[in-house]
């Protein structure tokens, strides 16, 4: 449903409970946009990925439409890059207390960020973590390092079996198309090799990865920039990654 005609922000529930809340950005062209999920379980509230400052009245004004700032207990982010954590500056003012979950190879560096308070951080170690959410339901930190950050995490929901991989899955869909899911995956297919080939470190990091998730059961991937994958479109996703030749793999960089 788009909730702001004039930015095309739009905010779905992809499934019980979990909210993605959508912005393109005119200043990236060619279909970028910036994904944020909020999931609420039994009244209390975690925000994934809560973006770049720019993004920030949009995503706060679409997060109030589901559950009051005061419930909100968690921030999650996956890496460190700006579009994921500059907003942490606004959220601050409005949660100053709330719990900011990343790896702990970013606690030293989220400070640069001018933040307004000093934050309440929880640092993951590199072999991940498990939290029960107040339903009884978990939430699994799943190590993605060098996915394509050295300290990066995806988020595993057990209970609607969705699997959030922040930049992995990334997509640049054609301007103007707001759809929240893949429909032609073969086609979809364009919209992601770039990103994956120049983004990702090599193919032993994906290897890696994938046999860690493999063994999860996810019905559906939810990445920070352009559409969900669902269903089949899963497997397909997994083995198009395992073929998918990316970084020092593709070619020598620079050379």
């Amino acid at each position: 449903m788009i909730t702001n005609t004039q930015s095309g922000t739009r905010i779905d529930e992809v499934a019980s409970g979990i909210y993605r809340i959508s912005t393109p950005v005119k200043e990236f062209p060619g279909g970028f946009s910036f994904n944020q999920y909020l999931i609420v379980d039994a009244g209390e509230g975690v925000l994934l990925d809560p973006g770049g400052y720019h993004v920030f009245e949009r995503v706060f004004d679409n997060t109030l439409e589901r559950i009051h700032p005061d419930h909100i207990t968690r921030l999650f982010l996956s890496h460190q890059d700006p579009d994921i954590t500059a907003s942490l500056v606004s959220w601050l003012e409005v949660k100053p207390g709330v719990e900011v979950v990343l790896s702990r190879l970013w606690e030293r560096f989220i400070m640069h960020l001018a933040l307004p308070a000093a934050p309440n951080l929880h640092g993951l170690p590199d072999e991940g973590e498990m939290v029960t959410l107040p339903s009884g339901a978990s939430l699994t930190f799943v190590p993605a390092h060098f996915l394509h950050s050295p300290g990066n995490f995806h988020v595993y929901d057990q209970r609607s079996r969705t699997l959030f991989t922040g930049d992995l899955g990334a997509s640049l869909v054609p301007e103007g198309d707001t759809e929240p899911v893949v429909t032609d995956f073969a086609a979809h297919v364009a919209a992601m090799e770039g990103f994956h080939r120049r983004y990702l470190p090599c193919n032993r990091a994906v290897t890696l990865y994938l046999e860690r998730v493999r063994d999860l059961a996810v019905d559906r991937v939810c990445p920070q920039h352009g559409k969900v994958m669902e269903g089949d479109d899963v497997g397909r996703f997994f083995d198009w990654l395992a073929r998918l030749d990316v970084g020092l793999d593709h070619k020598d960089w620079g050379s």
